[in-house]
């Protein structure tokens, strides 16, 4: 862990008050990429979205300044970000960041915490975000509790608690 208080970089966006076909339609506007975990991840009724719009504040964290410096399994990352007072975010989150941050750096995976919905697990868990040299994705992601996050997904998103 880093010395002190941990770096997290926080951005404000607008979530909420658009339908999942809209936010589909915004996506392809914008050239982002769905791979078939992200469409599953769309067509799931898990997946919902606000009537109203809000402004919500999110938390780009590091796992080393979470206290994790080898990874973590998500139920640890989960439990290390709740000690900074950071909650999961709801899936509807992903594809509007994903269209607030279109300047996204080309490089490492964007994950956006988010709880499970299903048992099963063949189902995506959430999303990430990433630009790769054939432009930006949205994709989404499976993992089991006992997965490690190594360092190459180091960089998770997660909603300031109370807001």
């Amino acid at each position: 862990m880093s010395e002190g208080k941990p770096r997290f970089h926080a951005r404000e966006l607008r979530v909420g008050g658009v339908s999942k076909d809209a936010l589909l339609e915004r996506l392809a506007e914008h050239g982002v990429s769905l791979n078939e975990y992200a469409r599953i991840l769309f067509a799931d009724e898990a997946f919902t979205t606000s009537p109203e719009a809000r402004r919500v504040r999110v938390l780009f964290v590091d796992l080393p300044d979470l206290g994790l410096p080898e990874g973590g399994t998500f139920p640890e990352i989960l439990a290390a970000a709740a000690a900074f007072g950071l909650e999961p975010c709801p899936l509807e989150l992903a594809p509007h960041l994903r269209l607030d941050y279109l300047d996204q750096p080309e490089g490492p995976y964007l994950t956006v915490a988010s709880i499970k919905h299903h048992e099963d697990p063949e189902a995506p868990n959430g999303f990430y975000l990433r630009r790769r040299e054939d432009g930006l994705w949205l994709r989404g992601y499976r993992a089991d509790d006992d997965f490690v996050y190594p360092l190459d997904f180091r960089d998770f998103v997660f909603l300031e608690a109370g807001r």
